[in-house]
Formats: C-alpha cells, structure tokens, sequence
C-alpha cells in the first residue's frame, strides 16, 4: 500500500435544510443562512476531509486507498472498504414525520439500487426543552390494517407512545420501530450508514408517504424502550455499532475505527484509525464503532 496510514481523518460537516429544523444549528456553527438547518451530517463517507494530505477529497474515494490499515479488519471483512457509520446532529423545531427504518435484510431486498444498508440508530438527547417528547412504537398492539387506515385518516398518533425526554437521554431505536423526535431538541444521533426512511404520517406537510414499505417493516407490537442516561464509559451495544461516552484520550480497538464528535456545537467529526489513539480538545466525546 502506497498511501501513508493516517492516524485521525477530520471531515467538514454537511448541513440538510429540513422542514421541521430549528435555528440552532445555522446560528452555532455561523451559517448564512434563513432556512431551517435540520441536520448537520459531521460523520459520513460523503463528507470532504477537512485538513491533512486528503483535504477537499470525499472520505469514500479516500478509505479503499487506506483499506484495512484504516479500517481495521472487522469493519472491511463485514462491509468492505467503507464506513459503516454515520454521525448526525438534529435541532428539531417541529415534529418529524412519524417514520420507520427497515432492517439489512429488507434494504438488500427492495432498495438495493440505493446503497443505503438497514437503518438501527440511538440518539443522545444533548438539549431539550421543558414538555420535550418523542414517539417510540405503538402503545398496544395494532394489526397492519388498523395501523395503514389510521395513517391514512390521520388517526395515527392516538396509536403511538409517547415518550417525556430530557437532556442526558440515551434512546436506541432498532430497524422496525415507529418513531419520532419532538419539537424543541438538539440530538445526537449514530446510526448505519443509511438514510432510509418511511413515512407513515406527516402531520399535512404534503411530503411523500411510503405506507406500503413502512407496513412491510414496521412492528407491530409495543417495544420495550431501551433507554439509559448520559454518563462516562459504555452508553450502548447494539449488532450494529457501539455507543460510549469517552474523554480526552481516544484509543481505537485494533479491528475496528471510531467515529468520535463531540457533543458540542461548533464542531468536527473525526475518524480514527484502527488500532490508532489520539487526543482531543474538547473533555467528552461520543464515539462509536462496529
């Protein structure tokens, strides 16, 4: 291999104007901008590399050059040379659409053609403001029938559970589950690299609904919240990825990289190396890893 093995890959942010986004975003990380700033993508393989001899380079023309070096042995034997992750930030001003993520199964199945993997995800509630909330499941059992009629007329929401957040929670979503963020959060969010998404309702915003493919997916029983709180060292596990709560000092697991953002705005997302260790400015970190 040709390429010298860097030790951390910084990425510039990608930032998604979205419907429901709120203004924290755009005013923290200084965008000029009037629309809505919904998400900040800090760790993805389309983001450009920030600084070092890759700069201005997309990360995923960069890591089959780096290959298992990089990437570490688990991540290329399981996904080949790519990253399996992403890293987001969310600033919600409404509600999102009540949505569902499909499993690898069912991503490899129907939406092949995209490239997107299933979607497990787990947010990390960094702001929230008093009477916060979000959707997680339905709160009985439902069959697909009644669940597609209630989207249709708009009953929906009187099948959901609703759930009270607060700054310091840790909430993981599986592929399969019915859900939603709130008004009035800042979340982190990791996640497979996928972005997947079915709409099962959406409030009246005229936005596409996917009711068939959301159906296919969706489970119809209510699921047992797997939520704890914010706190140093091992958040979440999960057959995807990874969640912990670290310090200065990064050390990546020889057989796999880390995607490390710290739970500040403003920021970078960083990509460290397998087997690499690296220290940081900023006192905590969220990293993730498969």
């Amino acid at each position: 291999m040709s390429a010298k093995v860097p030790e951390v890959i910084e990425l510039e942010p990608q930032f998604k104007p979205r419907v429901w986004g709120g203004r924290r975003l755009a005013e923290r990380f200084g965008l000029a901008t009037d629309e809505p700033i919904g998400e900040a993508w800090m760790v993805f393989d389309e983001n450009r590399v920030a600084s070092g001899p890759y700069a201005g380079r997309v990360l995923a023309e960069v890591l089959p050059e780096l290959g298992e070096a990089f990437l570490g042995r688990a991540v290329v034997e399981r996904y080949g040379p790519r990253l399996p992750l992403m890293v987001k930030f969310l600033d919600t001003a409404d509600w999102l659409s009540v949505q569902v993520h499909p499993d690898d199964a069912y991503a490899r199945a129907h939406e092949a053609q995209t490239g997107w993997l299933g979607k497990a995800e787990a947010w990390v509630v960094l702001e929230a403001e008093p009477g916060a909330q979000v959707i997680y499941g339905v709160k009985r059992p439902v069959t697909r029938e009644e669940l597609r009629a209630a989207a249709q007329d708009g009953t929906i929401l009187k099948l959901l559970n609703f759930v009270p957040v607060q700054q310091g929670d840790v909430i993981y979503v599986p592929p399969g589950t019915i859900h939603a963020l709130g008004p009035g959060l800042l979340v982190y969010e990791v996640s497979q690299r996928s972005d997947l998404t079915y709409r099962l309702y959406d409030y009246g915003r005229g936005r596409e609904l996917h009711l068939d493919r959301a159906l296919d997916v969706a489970r119809l029983e209510p699921p047992t919240a797997e939520m704890c709180r914010m706190q140093a060292g091992p958040l979440l596990e999960t057959p995807w990825f990874k969640l912990y709560a670290a310090g200065r000092h990064l050390q990546a697991p020889e057989r796999s990289l880390l995607a490390v953002v710290p739970p500040s705005i403003p920021c970078r997302g960083l990509v460290l190396g397998a087997g690499q260790q690296h220290h940081v400015d900023a006192p905590v970190q969220l990293v993730a890893h498969i």
